[in-house]
């Protein structure tokens, strides 16, 4: 069934390429303002910085540790300028993603491949809920790493690394993956429409979506497996391809604009790949649920290829 579901996701977004290129245009031009933003901020506490060309001189032939200490030095000096600007950026960049992706979400579920899906009102509260889960993950990891450095300092002020590793290893471990698997669950539940099938509420599609879950999870998993490995091998490739160009071409120019197409075409196939699962999820979305033992009369409202 997930091959099935796949195949006819494939050929459904080859039909229609408008809808890979939408996916492109809102994400890359969420990226293109994510750069600038980060650039901007990097200028702005640069700003704030008075550089003594002198003492960098002399920093580059101290030992790495002691550079460390002086840069972290720096860092701590400059904490509420980087507090005040990471709050400004972090905001700015929340509020492009909630747009955007809401946006081009719902420009998305207009397409036959994804179609019917959630009105651009739930599409909007969907991305709301991905940014609020993702500044949680990211407020939670920092309370985590405090408490992992005031756990691992000693009475002499040097830090113990085996016991802060020991507790910041394993809460990143955690709260990736409950940040991967509610993020999974909420890119999923714009597929759903408002309304579904029976008349039930528009505040009750999430029901639905997570009745579709429960019943498909296998199906669901392979898809996710199967795209993922897909997206794996391009990594790889274009892993592989970067340090065969870096090997051959010696002008820094133009071994950077390879680089940089190298990564833009992985990011191109990225794209596909996601569009293409989001599809094999609508896809098996549209077929009904196979019994395990079905019946002849089960068998008949099962649609033949």
């Amino acid at each position: 069934m997930p091959s099935n579901a796949l195949g006819q996701a494939f050929r459904n977004v080859s039909e229609d390429p408008g809808l890979v290129l939408i996916e492109i245009a809102w994400r890359w031009t969420f990226g293109t303002i994510a750069i600038l933003v980060v650039t901007m901020s990097a200028f702005v506490l640069l700003g704030s910085v008075s550089v003594d060309p002198r003492r960098w001189e002399a920093a580059a032939a101290v030992p790495p540790l002691q550079l460390a200490e002086t840069v972290a030095t720096t860092l701590i000096a400059l904490r509420s300028a980087i507090l005040r600007v990471s709050l400004v950026a972090v905001f700015a960049l929340t509020l492009c993603w909630i747009l955007m992706s809401a946006l081009g979400r719902r420009a998305t579920l207009v397409r036959p491949a994804l179609s019917p899906g959630a009105s651009l009102r739930t599409c909007f509260v969907v991305s709301i809920a991905r940014a609020v889960l993702t500044l949680g993950a990211m407020v939670v990891w920092i309370l985590v790493g405090i408490f992992a450095g005031l756990a691992g300092s000693t009475r002499d002020g040097v830090p113990d690394p085996a016991v802060i590793l020991g507790i910041a290893l394993p809460s990143l471990l955690i709260i990736a993956t409950v940040w991967s698997i509610l993020n999974w669950y909420f890119s999923l539940a714009p597929l759903f429409a408002d309304k579904p099938a029976g008349g039930k509420p528009a505040t009750q599609f999430a029901a639905a979506m997570w009745d579709f879950v429960r019943s498909r999870r296998e199906e669901l998993l392979e898809i996710s497996v199967l795209t993922g490995i897909l997206r794996f091998i391009a990594f790889l490739g274009a892993a592989m391809l970067s340090f065969a160009v870096s090997a051959v071409i010696i002008s820094p120019r133009v071994l950077l604009a390879d680089l940089v197409a190298i990564a833009l075409l992985y990011f191109l196939v990225g794209e596909f790949l996601y569009v293409l699962r989001l599809a094999a999820y609508a896809t098996l979305r549209e077929q009904p649920e196979v019994p395990l033992d079905p019946s002849p009369a089960q068998l008949e409202l099962i649609p033949r290829p």
